[in-house]
């Protein structure tokens, strides 16, 4: 059974990788064979659709292959904690990318706006419609590629502190934002939330919702 989990976990990254490699090699491919006039539309489509499918893909493989951890509980044995906990952890996150960017900005030396964040929130005002992407799709393929296929499988050997330390700091890295500090303690967030609920789904709770406010918030306030 763990290795068979641990050939599920493998798929999900490589999947995780496929569709970010696609997203870049769409972009490079695109104005090949798209007016110009329709370029841009293009590549938000592309990017929106190859996420979905991600995003339908790792829910898949994990439904198909009982990619359930020993740890872990139904989802339908515990919806109230779940959802619960998924309102309270986005408030936990909340505060704890507050704290951390406050350090980021006053002892790192960071820029107040996240580079990420209004590169997302500038495509945002012109296609509303990619909000699914951010909001949904991604946050639902980097929960169960950092918390499910690396937390997760990293318990046993790596201890929960050192299995989530691990799989923030990845999480961190893979946004190219620089804000390590602050992706990584919303990673540590995500992780506890999925160790306590014993719930996949608590975090990307958390997460989808973390990112909305995110963007809606930055929409009104920059509008």
């Amino acid at each position: 059974m763990e290795q068979s989990h641990k050939k599920t976990a493998l798929q999900i990254i490589l999947l995780y990788i496929f569709v970010q490699l696609a997203t870049v090699l769409a972009g490079q491919l695109l104005p090949e064979f798209l007016p110009e006039r329709f370029l841009t539309e293009g590549v938000i489509w592309s990017q929106l659709i190859l996420f979905t499918l991600g995003a339908s893909g790792v829910i898949y493989l994990t439904q198909k292959k009982d990619f359930s951890l020993s740890f872990e509980k139904p989802f339908k044995s515990n919806i109230s904690e779940i959802l619960l906990w998924g309102f309270i952890g986005f408030i936990f996150a909340l505060f704890a990318q507050f704290a951390a960017t406050l350090i980021e900005i006053n002892f790192l030396g960071t820029p107040p706006d996240s580079q990420n964040t209004q590169n997302i929130i500038a495509i945002i005002k012109r296609y509303p419609y990619f909000l699914l992407l951010s909001s949904i799709a991604g946050p639902i393929m980097e929960e169960f590629v950092f918390r499910k296929a690396i937390f997760g499988m990293g318990l046993n050997k790596l201890g929960g502190i050192g299995a989530a330390v691990i799989s923030s700091l990845m999480f961190a890295v893979i946004h190219f934002d620089g804000r390590i500090l602050v992706y990584s303690t919303m990673g540590l967030v995500f992780s506890w939330l999925y160790f306590k609920t014993k719930n996949i789904w608590t975090p990307i709770i958390a997460h989808c919702l973390m990112n909305t406010v995110a963007v809606v918030g930055n929409l009104f306030f920059n509008s």
